[in-house]
């Protein structure tokens, strides 16, 4: 009986979670097209893997549209996600190391020019505060990156490859 009762609470456990997740879910997308701002928060705030992991496509489509999207993600709220990027890029599944990657890559390509003159040194002091985060933080990933290259999950070191390329040119 015991041990029908623990299989039972398992399972309640399970769903209760991903009831849960669902619930974070709808609220970020309910955000996501009411307010970046809010939507940011509301991710941070929650700091649960699973819900950042389901939100990362996303945030990785606006950074890549840049200025054609409708609501682009500022380079103060890429910076702001960063401590999500670098606990993925620390994880030991696959799927998280790959989602940052792609966000590494993403962030870079987008910001290119100013990342570019700030490794360079010219740059202006009304983008130096958020431009000057991402840049250190960017920085000190590729280390980390550079390990992943020699990743076992082969789409996990093709992606280090890439962002590494990326952030050599820095």
């Amino acid at each position: 009986s015991s041990g029908i009762n623990a299989e039972y609470g398992g399972h309640t456990d399970i769903a209760s979670q991903l009831s849960r997740r669902l619930i974070q879910l709808r609220a970020a997308r309910t955000l996501w097209h009411r307010d970046m701002n809010q939507f940011m928060d509301h991710i941070l705030r929650v700091n649960d893997g699973g819900l950042s992991y389901d939100v990362f496509p996303w945030i990785i489509g606006r950074v890549r549209k840049g200025e054609k999207s409708s609501q682009p993600v500022s380079m103060g709220a890429c910076q702001e996600f960063m401590p999500i990027v670098l606990r993925f890029l620390h994880s030991d599944r696959d799927e998280y190391l790959h989602v940052a990657l792609v966000m590494v890559q993403s962030l870079v390509e987008r910001f290119q020019d100013q990342l570019g003159e700030m490794s360079r040194n010219h740059i202006n002091s009304a983008q130096s505060a958020n431009l000057e985060s991402l840049y250190m933080i960017l920085v000190k990933t590729v280390e980390r990156v550079r390990a992943l290259t020699n990743a076992h999950h082969q789409e996990v070191a093709k992606e280090a490859n890439n962002a590494l390329a990326l952030l050599e040119k820095l």
